[in-house]
């Protein structure tokens, strides 16, 4: 699958799933560990924990195989690494503590 239809299969789903404030920024020669980069907001643990089973759920089911997940245990912040796009899904606490925008619009700036 390419990176364009990947994301935009995951923004769907991401959508699908009422997640939140979504943003993508591409990385690609910025970053060794994806193309782009795709944050969302979910309203409380169970809900960010819900999206990103669903997102890997989804993803599996139309062929994405290689999909890993991290942070499912507490909720607050959980990473879903398809390989080529990392989604990084926030309860919106957290997101502000962290600012992961910022600091990746600095790294496709090559800042």
């Amino acid at each position: 699958m390419e990176n364009k239809e990947l994301l935009k299969n995951c923004i769907t789903i991401l959508e699908n799933s009422k997640a939140h404030d979504l943003t993508d920024i591409d990385v690609t020669g910025q970053s060794s560990i994806a193309d782009v980069m795709l944050i969302c907001t979910g309203t409380s643990n169970r809900h960010v924990v819900a999206i990103a089973q669903r997102l890997s759920d989804e993803l599996y089911k139309i062929g994405l195989k290689n999909i890993r997940m991290s942070g499912e245990q507490n909720g607050e912040w959980v990473i879903v690494d398809t390989g080529s796009v990392m989604v990084h899904i926030m309860q919106q606490e957290v997101r502000e503590r962290y600012e992961l925008d910022d600091l990746y619009r600095c790294m496709a700036a090559g800042v």
